[in-house]
């Protein structure tokens, strides 16, 4: 409930303040689970995340802001849950997993952290959480300045489908470098929009 609260203000006020547009809401998946992955510019991202798509979405969160009782009932209410970044954390692999084996939606950053810079990186969970769940991954690329008023692009991408991958054992190099793949195809989509609006 609070979670559709949540989207249903932020919407208005993003449309106001960021001028944002949706393209590509026919490549959204309907009635199956699927991981949604973003690149990570700005803390704000997530929002732009979550008005883009509709379904209610389950996002990671790091340890740290769950140690606040009222930011940690917020976050908790509003689908997050906590990862420990810099370590496997079996727990939070578990919680995603379960998630996307009982149909619902996660909203992943392959970056891991927020990336300012050209340069190409990504984590391995995403392609592992794809892989093992069986799940299409979708691109979102956000092109914005994040300033107030100007215009904000987001942009979904196709389906990205891992099912060749699904019935192999898999190193966690091979998994990095299927994730720097979804991540690539992210930066096309940014690309390719861009290089529109200047043509």
């Amino acid at each position: 409930m609070l979670y559709r609260i949540a989207r249903a203000l932020l919407i208005p006020i993003f449309l106001l303040f960021y001028n944002y547009r949706i393209i590509g809401r026919e490549n959204i998946p309907k009635g199956v689970a699927y991981i949604v992955c973003s690149n990570h510019v700005s803390a704000i991202d997530p929002i732009f995340v979550g008005i883009s798509i509709p379904d209610r979405m389950y996002f990671m969160a790091k340890v740290e802001l769950f140690k606040n009782i009222l930011l940690r009932t917020l976050l908790n209410g509003l689908g997050a849950f906590p990862i420990k970044r810099g370590e496997v954390d079996i727990k939070s692999i578990k919680t995603s997993l379960k998630l996307l084996k009982s149909g619902k939606v996660l909203a992943l950053f392959p970056e891991g952290t927020r990336n300012k810079t050209d340069e190409v990186v990504a984590e391995p969970g995403i392609a592992m959480f794809a892989i093992k769940s069986k799940v299409p991954v979708i691109p979102i690329a956000i092109i914005s300045s994040y300033k107030f008023f100007k215009r904000t692009s987001i942009i979904i991408g196709e389906p990205i489908e891992l099912t060749d991958y699904y019935e192999r054992k898999l190193l966690n190099d091979e998994y990095i470098e299927i994730s720097l793949n979804i991540m690539k195809k992210i930066n096309d989509l940014k690309r390719d929009a861009i290089d529109g609006n200047n043509t």
